[in-house]
């Protein structure tokens, strides 16, 4: 017998924002000339929360110390929006046609930007708007098809799943057999509390090309709330971010770098790196990056000087979307929008009273699961991951769901 353990809907288990993928909202860059330089201004509406909302959570933070772990707070409906983190996680493919480029690429350079350039567009445009989603429970599954409308590209599916509840981690995979492509990750939201600022790490993800026998190690940037209670407020993504394939033994590294103390100096979502070649002992430095992850990010030619568009916003979030297609006839019982549907209904009413309750109930209903699991001595083992050696994989039954259950 299969149980979800309980779940607290903690403050953070996913983005503390409303997300804007794909270029949905329209912004124009700006720039401003000081002391001769150019530096760009914020590139969308970064912050939309109302001041009643801005009362409501710093009186939360108010009380908190230095570096708490803020998912282990409990918060009203008030501060939720209608989805679980899991469903959050389809933002990773809302371009999901640039896996079609990845397995063309001729070189192993040409391979690696295209795997980079699909890694970034996963990237989603964050607006503070001081609400999260659904902390998810364990054991909860969110799956996905994406059409590419092409016969040569066939269809990507994408099956995640709740397998950890202390600490909260999230595991996805993503697989398309027509183009021979997989990627598996593992995301640990151990949100902290900085003072002014927090902070969600993303895990690491490995991309599969089969026919080349090639794996793609990346790590995800940081995402981080600033300004919660004074400066410049809004959401970045910071931190290093390496894309790097063993097998070819070239490197992408790429430097997120956040806006400065109290935004008085600095860009929103600058972005440095290098491409490097580790070959028998010896680096060499074969490309630089630069550039805005929300606008470019220009490559430039270490020897040459010739520069390219690794990656264009505007660029991808023009083109068109790979449309998302019910993954299965009827949604799984865990499934987030089976598990949390009477609290979305509510909160699309606006009707928080209802929402805190049948919230309330969720949480309720899967403490009573995790005491009757440990009364008769059952353990909890997700559907579709396993943990091996420290890393969490997916199952031979995820492929099987993937490959019978989800839609041909």
């Amino acid at each position: 017998q299969r149980c979800m353990a309980a779940a607290q809907s903690s403050w953070w288990s996913g983005w503390w924002g409303s997300s804007a993928p794909g270029g949905e909202a329209a912004y124009e860059p700006e720039e401003c000339e000081e002391d001769g330089k150019t530096t760009a201004k914020a590139t969308w509406e970064m912050d939309t929360t109302t001041k009643e909302q801005e009362r409501g959570w710093r009186q939360l933070l108010s009380g908190l110390s230095k570096n708490y772990d803020v998912t282990r707070m409990l918060i009203p409906a008030d501060f939720l929006r209608p989805k679980s983190t899991l469903e959050c996680l389809a933002a990773h493919m809302q371009h999901g046609r640039l896996l079609e480029a990845i397995p063309k690429g001729e070189t192993d350079m040409d391979r690696l930007i295209a795997v980079t350039k699909f890694h970034v567009s996963g990237l989603i445009k964050e607006v503070f708007d001081g609400k999260k989603p659904y902390n998810p429970v364990l054991g909860e599954t969110s799956a996905w098809v994406f059409d590419h409308s092409d016969p040569a590209a066939g269809k990507t599916k994408m099956l995640c799943e709740q397998v950890s509840h202390h600490p909260p981690i999230s595991a996805l995979f993503i697989n398309n057999d027509t183009l021979g492509i997989s990627e598996q990750g593992s995301m640990q939201t151990g949100a902290r509390f900085n003072g002014n600022s927090i902070t969600v790490p993303f895990g690491d993800r490995k991309l599969v090309i089969h026919d080349r026998g090639e794996e793609y190690l990346m790590t995800m940037p940081t995402m981080q709330f600033r300004g919660l209670f004074f400066g410049s407020r809004g959401a970045e993504w910071i931190g290093k971010v390496v894309v790097w394939c063993k097998k070819t033994e070239l490197v992408c590294e790429m430097d997120f770098h956040p806006l400065g103390f109290l935004g008085m100096w600095g860009e929103w979502h600058r972005v440095t790196g290098l491409i490097r070649h580790h070959k028998k002992g010896n680096e060499e430095e074969v490309a630089s990056i630069e550039g805005h992850w929300d606008r470019q990010l220009v490559l430039t030619d270490k020897v040459t000087g010739e520069t390219k568009v690794l990656y264009d916003f505007d660029e991808a979030a023009a083109s068109k979307a790979t449309p998302r297609i019910p993954p299965t006839k009827e949604p799984l019982p865990s499934d987030s929008t089976v598990v949390w549907s009477k609290v979305t209904a509510a909160l699309l009413e606006d009707d928080i009273r209802t929402a805190n309750v049948e919230k309330q109930l969720v949480e309720q209903a899967q403490r009573d699961l995790r005491v009757k699991e440990k009364e008769i001595g059952e353990e909890f083992f997700p559907r579709f991951f396993e943990l091996r050696q420290g890393t969490w994989e997916v199952t031979e039954a995820a492929r099987k769901f993937q490959r019978e259950e989800m839609c041909q």
